[in-house]
């Protein structure tokens, strides 16, 4: 069972991968960027799935405050801009360091497949 925390500013997601991952792993939800600093600030992680376009930091900074200050945790980015044909936002986050990118919209399954294969490498 992992550590996950989901920072997006839509509440529907944070609320679609609480639901789909709960079961099988401990999931925190913060609903932007500051409030998901302050909670790697509080708690260990062992995976970090963060929105890419959202108030106060963006998931970008989010990216490169991680790797720099919690190196040993994986990230995946996400964002709801590739599916609107613009994919450089998550070729962006792979250059950052993001262990895995998913496009919204996404199954559940296709969410299993990034947390697990993130998580097991």
């Amino acid at each position: 069972m992992a550590e996950i925390l989901v920072i997006d500013d839509d509440t529907d997601i944070l609320n679609y991968i609480r639901t789909a991952l709960q079961d099988l792993h401990t999931v925190t939800t913060a609903n932007d960027g500051e409030r998901g600093l302050f909670e790697c600030e509080r708690r260990t992680f062992d995976l970090i799935i963060t929105d890419i376009f959202m108030p106060f930091r963006d998931g970008l900074d989010i990216l490169r405050e991680v790797k720099k200050s919690y190196p040993g945790v994986k990230t995946i980015a996400i964002t709801g801009y590739a599916a609107k044909g613009n994919a450089d936002y998550l070729k962006a986050a792979e250059a950052m360091g993001a262990n895995a990118t998913l496009p919204k919209p996404f199954t559940v399954e296709q969410l299993f497949d990034a947390v697990e294969g993130v998580l097991t490498h």
